[in-house]
Formats: C-alpha cells, sequence, structure tokens
C-alpha cells in the first residue's frame, strides 16, 4: 500500500526468554506469521533487539547490562552472545539484518532504554556481531538509532573511541556494517547530522553507510491528539510535506536506507505516547501517507543526488538522479512568504507533482522551469517563531532527458 521496500521489527528478548536461557518462545513474535507475510511479500525485514529479561540483568531492569557479558562471546553463560546467536540462526534468510538496540544516547527519562555505561555497550555490540556473523555470515550488524540531540553526538564519539581502542576492532570492521541515525521534525537539520555522524566515521577510520531507522514529525492538530504545537511539531499537512522534505534530502546526501516511525500509531499510544503513525489505529490514514507514497513512486532507484542547501530567498533544492535516467528535481521554501524561483532544466518539460500526486506538465522557458514556492508555516520552535521547523510545500519536478524532447511528455501522459 505505502510502496516501503524495507520495514524494522523489534524484537524483545523479555519476551523471548521470560524465565531463562533455554527459552526461545515465539509466542514473542506470533509465531512468526506477520514476519513471514512481509518476507513473502518481498519486503525486507530489520529487526532491532532490545530489552534484558529479569533473570539476565545485571540491575534487575529492562535497561540493565546482561550478566556474563564480558565472557567470551559464544561461551554457554554469555546470555547476551546465547540469545543473539539464536535469532540469527533462527531468522537467517528471512531476517539478515540486526540493529542492537534502541537510543542508547537517551540516558534517563520514560524514553530511555540502556542503564549501562558507553562502553557497556560496545562489549553488547561487538557480542552481537560475532555471535549473529558466526550464526549467519550473511548478517548485517548496526548499532542503535541515535536521537543525537539528546546529548549532540557525545554517545557516538564517545562509542567510536572505544570501538577503535579495541584490539579486535579492525579485524572485525568496528563491529558494525553501516551507521544509524533517528531524525525527526526539521528537514534543514538532516545535512549538518548526517555530515557531522559520517565525518565521524572517517575520522575513526570506519567509513560506514548511513542509515536512518527513524524519521517524521510529529503532527498537533490530528483529531486523535491535539495539542499545542510547541516542541517542533507540525500540522498534519506540515507532516506531509516533511516526508517529502526528509526523504529528498536523505537521498540526495547518500543515505543508504531511511525510514518512517511509523507506519500505524501502535499501541503505546493509548498508554500516552504521540501518534504520528501514517496510519491511525482505527485504519484511517493521516495525509503523511499518500505523501509518502508520492516518494516511494517517484524517488525510487535513485543512482546519485545533490542537496542545495536553502538559498538566501527561502529556496532549497535536492536534485535526485534515478538509474532509469530521470531526474528529479525536489523544491522548497523555508521563508515565511511566497517566493519565485526558476530551477534549471534538463529537458524541455517536466512533471510537476505535489506532495499528495497531484501531477500536471510544465514546460520549460529559456532552460529553466519558472515555480511558485508557498510559504513556509511550521513555526513551532517556541523560542523563536521566526525558525520555520518544516519548509513549505514541496514541488518535485521529473525529467526525462533522453534526447527526444517528446519522450517526457508521452512517459507522464
Amino acid at each position: 500500500m505505502a510502496g516501503a521496500n524495507w520495514s524494522r521489527v523489534l524484537f524483545w528478548w523479555s519476551e523471548f526468554q521470560k524465565s531463562g536461557p533455554n527459552d526461545f518462545d515465539l509466542h514473542a513474535t506470533g509465531h512468526d506469521e506477520y514476519l513471514n507475510s512481509e518476507v513473502d511479500r518481498g519486503r525486507e525485514l530489520a529487526g532491532a533487539i532490545l530489552n534484558t529479561p529479569g533473570w539476565a540483568s545485571v540491575d534487575g531492569s529492562p535497561n540493565g547490562v546482561p550478566k556474563n557479558l564480558y565472557l567470551p562471546y559464544n561461551h554457554p553463560d554469555n546470555y547476551w552472545g546465547q540469545f543473539t546467536w539464536q535469532l540469527a540462526d533462527h531468522y537467517k534468510g528471512r531476517i539478515d539484518t540486526w540493529i542492537v538496540w534502541n537510543e542508547v544516547d537517551i540516558s534517563s527519562g520514560p524514553w530511555g532504554t540502556w542503564s549501562g555505561t558507553t562502553a557497556d555497550y560496545v562489549q553488547l555490540l561487538k557480542v552481537a556481531y560475532l555471535s549473529m556473523k558466526s550464526a549467519n555470515p550473511q548478517a548485517k550488524i548496526v548499532p542503535f538509532g541515535a536521537a543525537w540531540w539528546y546529548d549532540y553526538g557525545s554517545t557516538l564519539s564517545r562509542m567510536l573511541d572505544l570501538i577503535v581502542a579495541d584490539p579486535d576492532s579492525k579485524k572485525y570492521g568496528g563491529f558494525m556494517d553501516a551507521a544509524n541515525l533517528h531524525l525527526y521534525s526539521r528537514s534543514n537539520d538532516i545535512p549538518r547530522v548526517v555530515s557531522w555522524y559520517r565525518d565521524q566515521l572517517k575520522a575513526h577510520g570506519l567509513e560506514k553507510p548511513i542509515w536512518v531507522g527513524e524519521t517524521n514529525a510529529v503532527p498537533y492538530d490530528d483529531a486523535k491528539w491535539q495539542v499545542s504545537k510547541e516542541n517542533f511539531r507540525a500540522s498534519l499537512d506540515e507532516q506531509a510535506s516533511y516526508v517529502v522534505q526528509a526523504f529528498a534530502t536523505y537521498l540526495a546526501l547518500g543515505v543508504e536506507k531511511a525510514s518512517i516511525n511509523r507506519m500505524t500509531d501502535g499501541t503505546d499510544f493509548e498508554a500516552g505516547g504521540e501518534p504520528f503513525g501514517m496510519l491511525r489505529n482505527d485504519g484511517t490514514a493521516r495525509p503523511a501517507l499518500t505523501a509518502f507514497q508520492v516518494v516511494t513512486k517517484y524517488f525510487q532507484d535513485v543512482s546519485e543526488g545533490e542537496l542545495h542547501l536553502t538559498e538566501p530567498n527561502g529556496l532549497t533544492r535536492a536534485v535526485l538522479r534515478r538509474s532509469s535516467g530521470e531526474v528529479v528535481t525536489v523544491g522548497w521554501n523555508m521563508k515565511p512568504v511566497d517566493i519565485d524561483v526558476v530551477i534549471p532544466a534538463t529537458a524541455d518539460r517536466a512533471l510537476r507533482v505535489t506532495k499528495y500526486g497531484e501531477a500536471s506538465t510544465v514546460l520549460a522557458n529559456n532552460g529553466q522551469y519558472p515555480l511558485t514556492l508557498t510559504a513556509a508555516t511550521a513555526n513551532s520552535n517556541e523560542a523563536d517563531r521566526r525558525d520555520f521547523v518544516v519548509g513549505g510545500d514541496p514541488i518535485i519536478l521529473v525529467e526525462r532527458p533522453d534526447g527526444d524532447p517528446q519522450s517526457a511528455y508521452r512517459a507522464f501522459r
């Protein structure tokens, strides 16, 4: 329905092994019925593992460091190593990508998931890497998705320092196959944070692809959850704009994988979580779903891209080149007034698409497309109302510069 080709699934260790290390209870995944149906659809799955069982936790909490974590990864009493080996072995061929824990950089509060040190986390990652690769040599191991803004990357920097200091790190690729971020609310923050992490990895000799395991903007005006627009929230319409702007930015920056969190609100909304899914729990769709469908239709198979950061007039532009030969240009306005702009053309005409999929043909004039980009309205930073968190309505231009001036029109008609 949405066009997604990969999805993250949570694996709660505490549910698989409630009573002890000999458990492997598939009630935790409904006996894999949902997972198997996703795989049968051709969707790639990434499993995110977290939540220590009480019997295995040093402090008895679900955020605790596993007991015996510093034993060799394959020692029978290294409970984490034994469990992750079982996961990788049971799911190999169905799930070959594993994310180790979640948002470890949030050190406290209701969203905290880890009470150990950063050194303990690096050992957790190392054990998972060695055990899961031994069970499934095709497995990819990815560290936690970092919220980043909670400590401006200091946990990530410390993690990378400790990884490269480990004598086994070089032999085992830094115990990771990709890096992972969670980015919300502001598409114009994405270049800064992605570039920061990429530079950190390079400085540590770990040039890994970047993934964004979670991204979204949280709406304030949904009928299910009407609250103040403050705290960097967005309207439902602005949330849809964010989806297009964020994915265009990720692809232009060469991010390898990116994922909306989440498809459906889920049960934690009922427990007080924020309802920002593309679908509500009753099955009705938010506008963000339509925007995501536009993204999956027009942004597929991007082979390279370039990002043009916000210009003084407010124009922000991403240029994406698809393997099919199409050039997709996405433009939006970060200023609070409408602006007239011109976008360089590579063909005589393009398909002009809105975030809701409305399409029309636009003709080039002297090698340019004249456009009006609507004003940004998402001034939900209560500390500075002149700060716009999401840009105005994005415009997508799709061209087929294959030498036939009529081919673009025929292709899109």
